[in-house]
């Protein structure tokens, strides 16, 4: 009797684990899903190219998840094969045709969705959206051709915020813009032909840049940015040369005469500045004396000795010298 009730206890532990298991897969089945909860309508629209799109994958509006994506398929357009994907919207918002469809990416690990822009200016209603009214998907590695060399030197925190930035230029995020050029700032110091990174660099953003159809501004912006340093530099590329031979000539003097002077790479300036002048006060008296310190300092030329005065200067004895403020004061003849 005691082994009976021993199984049906181990037997109802059992059926228990299993409804709760059944139960936690359900909910995280729904959470991958990410259903939409509000009334929704069916669209359709056609892409030049739907990589790393997928079923369930989210419709969303600056941002905010408005519909899902309910399936992607391959049909013949007029240019070749194109995809056609149908999603739903919430009724809330309705597609016209003055709206522009884009693939994005999600996160780096190649997710997608479809961002909805609608117009400034109102549209008609429509169920379906052709190719050219929509932007496709295009593949962020191929941005990184040709440049693994340096790649293999960073880590994997700077590959990721490099990756981003140019994620938010291509999709024409202008916030992405600056940290973008800092990010190939900090590339091209990994580099020891950075001319010829920049250029390799260039000329994968402009090839992504085509497949998209030009219609990111700020690839322009970029592509523009990174273009004229090189040409700059292109057009004096026969002054390096001269520079490397008679730089040294002129810079080492320079060099050790700062040297001599005291001036050091761990020279603070600010430290002796403020030993020097303990306050505001201190450094305007030392200006104040600057003009006789100047004077002193300077040559005498040869001039009339009565210059500056009509009737001569006056004639002092030798030992007897007037001063205003550290300047020296010429006393001339009344007659």
């Amino acid at each position: 009797m005691t082994t009976r009730r021993g199984l049906i206890w181990a037997a109802t532990k059992l059926v228990a684990v299993a409804v709760v298991t059944v139960l936690l897969f359900i909910i995280v089945l729904n959470a991958m899903r990410n259903p939409v909860e509000q009334s929704t309508r069916a669209y359709t629209a056609d892409f030049s190219d739907v990589s790393g799109l997928r079923e369930n994958a989210d419709v969303r509006l600056k941002g905010l998840r408005i519909g899902k994506v309910t399936g992607v398929d391959l049909i013949a357009g007029r240019d070749g094969a194109e995809a056609r994907v149908s999603f739903s919207m919430d009724r809330e918002y309705e597609l016209a045709d003055t709206t522009v469809l884009a693939i994005k990416y999600q996160n780096l690990t190649g997710a997608r969705f479809v961002d909805v822009a609608f117009a400034d200016r109102a549209g008609n209603p429509v169920d379906y959206l052709p190719a050219s009214a929509t932007r496709g998907s295009f593949d962020i590695t191929a941005l990184f051709n040709g440049l693994q060399p340096v790649l293999s030197t960073m880590n994997t925190e700077q590959i990721n915020a490099f990756a981003e930035n140019a994620i938010a230029v291509l999709e024409g995020d202008g916030s992405g813009l600056g940290p973008m050029l800092e990010s190939a700032q900090q590339l091209a110091a990994y580099a020891q032909d950075r001319r010829q990174l920049i250029a390799t660099m260039t000329a994968n953003v402009a090839r992504i840049a085509d497949s998209m159809g030009g219609r990111s501004p700020y690839v322009i912006e970029f592509l523009k940015a990174m273009s004229l340093p090189i040409s700059n530099a292109l057009t004096v590329l026969d002054e390096f040369p001269k520079t490397a031979s008679s730089g040294p000539a002129l810079v080492e003097p320079i060099e050790r005469l700062l040297a001599a002077l005291g001036f050091r790479d761990d020279l603070d300036i600010d430290a002796l500045l403020t030993q020097a002048f303990t306050n505001v006060g201190a450094a305007v008296d030392s200006l104040r004396l600057m003009p006789g310190a100047l004077a002193g300092l300077q040559v005498a030329q040869h001039r009339p000795e009565n210059a500056g005065c009509s009737n001569g200067r006056a004639t002092l004895p030798a030992d007897i010298e007037l001063l205003l403020n550290g300047s020296e004061v010429v006393l001339c003849n009344a007659q």
